[in-house]
């Protein structure tokens, strides 16, 4: 498999991951909890379960969350986290713990289940300077804590660099995302507005989603189904040509050109610019050494 193709069966995958883990709303309440760490899911020896508000997992689930490790004294009952050098501790059944010297009261304490050691996700992430959200009807927990290289890229004054950036970002969905046409197409496009790297579009077949950078994470706020067979003018998102048929979260305005990022699998890369009014102009097809940037430079952006 060459270059290109990694590059964008990556992305096209971690695009599915999270919308297979949100799609829909839940009505079986006993449906399990995913927890997502990073944009990925992660499984442990214990199913997380929720108890007085407090969701609680399985220790070895939330040991991926970046720059933290995680130690159980089975001698003393006791949890420590070291997020890069600033530990904190918790007891096992009690409710207060020590996050960086300060003591906290937890909703919840860590408890012992069928051998397993079930700690607070709260804690872990407080303890981690992870960012949490949970997101009921879809019975989904993010777990969000960029790396050092993310947090330099969506500061870089590269437009491409901080695109880049800000797609790779952990990602946090605040609605719920809607299920498009089934099928197994590898086809997306990423629209970035002129200039912009805070926020973006991701379309895939009948389905668009609107993510923006909130603090030091991505979160989805607008999701959408569109009818590909029927075409309607988007007052507030004039690219997207399609009628809109059902939407969730509120509807973001983008009166800007933007640029598009076409990424096929297998196939190669297109891209191009849409004007302020929906005028779509085709620029090519991408070379080895942009497809590797994955948000390259695009010339006409500034004509827009």
């Amino acid at each position: 498999m060459n270059k290109f193709l990694r590059t964008a069966l990556a992305s096209a995958i971690s695009f599915n991951v999270l919308a297979s883990c949100v799609s829909g709303v839940s009505a079986a309440a006993s449906k399990s909890i995913i927890v997502q760490v990073n944009n990925e899911p992660v499984s442990g020896d214990a199913e997380p379960y929720i108890e007085n508000g407090s969701t609680l997992v399985a220790l070895n689930m939330i040991k991926s969350i970046p720059g933290i490790t995680i130690n159980w004294n089975n001698t003393s009952k006791t949890v420590t986290v070291d997020n890069n050098g600033t530990k904190s501790t918790l007891l096992a059944g009690k409710k207060e713990a020590v996050v960086g010297g300060k003591k906290v009261t937890l909703s919840s304490s860590s408890v012992m289940e069928n051998g397993r050691v079930m700690v607070p996700l709260r804690f872990i992430a407080d303890a981690s300077g992870s960012q949490v959200y949970w997101n009921a009807p879809d019975r989904t927990v993010y777990v969000a804590k960029p790396t050092e290289e993310m947090l330099k890229e969506i500061q870089s004054s590269n437009i491409s660099r901080a695109r880049h950036g800000a797609y790779s970002l952990p990602r946090i969905a605040k609605v719920n995302v809607l299920s498009g046409e089934e099928g197994d197409s590898m086809a997306y496009i990423r629209y970035f507005p002129k200039n912009q790297s805070s926020e973006f579009f991701e379309q895939h077949m009948d389905f668009v989603n609107y993510y923006r950078i909130i603090d030091t994470h991505v979160e989805l706020l607008w999701s959408a189904r569109l009818n590909l067979q029927k075409e309607a003018k988007n007052a507030n998102l004039p690219f997207l040509i399609n009628k809109i048929v059902e939407q969730s979260g509120k509807m973001p305005t983008i009166q800007k050109g933007v640029v598009y990022y076409n990424y096929s699998v297998p196939g190669g890369t297109t891209f191009g610019t849409i004007d302020k009014a929906g005028k779509k102009t085709h620029l090519g097809e991408a070379i080895e050494a942009q497809v590797k940037q994955m948000f390259f430079s695009i010339a006409e952006e500034e004509q827009l």
